[in-house]
């Protein structure tokens, strides 16, 4: 039975990585990402069924549109991938109770963000706003402080998401006010969401963004050439920050207490 899940995990969560490449499409050009059927954005030739099976019609045509010949962004099959996998250490993580369609939704979520920052350099509204209401209704009205519970913290109740929204926006927020064009709307939203999820543990999280933000930017300098006014996207590196933390939030806080003597 379980070997059977884990396939129909796998497959659904294709499925849903195939809908979020429309999400990321779509979403930044304020289309409707209902109608019209998917296309090819190149030369706009609708898609048969055959064209759109996940990760298998990127490999059968060789990366290229079957239509037109011009080449396919690999980000479609990587985007459909990544969603499966997500899905897949949810399942393994929680199983199927309701900690499972949260750590998906919010793993998702992520993903749709951070791909879209990348190309767009912005996190929609039309996204993340939605997803904080979700997050609260669900959180805050249940008994689930975090959704790596036990590996996070065993506290149950709203109180740990409540602080943990406060505490991801509240610190972007000040860093705006003091760094007005270091830190964007959208990534303070970002980490107010994160807080739902992660609680006060949100500050791990943060590290590790910043962290991750840092490195990324002297890649970004060296390798590509990117000037210091260059804006690169801060987003991703806030949701690598967040997955880390949810699945090991609580070893690198004991770690960092032990090797800080605080422990």
């Amino acid at each position: 039975m379980d070997a059977v899940l884990i396939i129909l995990v796998i497959v659904f969560g294709l499925l849903i990585g195939s809908f979020l490449n429309v999400v990321i499409y779509r979403v930044p050009r304020k289309e409707s990402i209902v109608l019209p059927a998917s296309h090819c954005p190149r030369c706009d030739h609708e898609l048969a069924a055959r064209d759109n099976i996940p990760v298998v019609s990127y490999l059968i045509q060789r990366g290229q549109c079957r239509y037109c010949g011009e080449p396919i962004s690999i980000q479609y099959p990587v985007v459909e991938a990544a969603t499966a996998l997500l899905g897949l250490i949810a399942y393994l993580t929680y199983g199927l109770p309701l900690e499972f369609a949260l750590a998906v939704f919010f793993l998702l979520v992520l993903l749709t963000v951070s791909v879209i920052d990348i190309h767009h350099k912005i996190i929609p509204n039309v996204i993340v706003i939605p997803a904080i209401v979700i997050a609260a209704v669900s959180l805050l009205g249940l008994p689930l402080a975090n959704l790596a519970t036990p590996a996070l913290v065993g506290a149950s109740g709203w109180l740990n998401p409540a602080i943990g929204f406060l505490i991801g926006g509240g610190l972007l927020f000040l860093l705006a006010v003091l760094w007005p064009n270091g830190m964007g709307g959208g990534d303070i939203k970002l980490a107010a969401l994160m807080g739902l999820f992660l609680g006060p543990y949100v500050i791990i999280a943060l590290f590790l963004g910043f962290f991750f933000g840092s490195v990324g930017g002297v890649a970004a300098m060296g390798v590509l050439g990117k000037g210091r006014k260059d804006q690169i996207p801060f987003g991703p590196y806030l949701a690598a920050g967040a997955v880390l933390t949810l699945y090991a939030g609580l070893p690198v806080a004991q770690w960092y207490l032990r090797i800080s003597g605080f422990a």
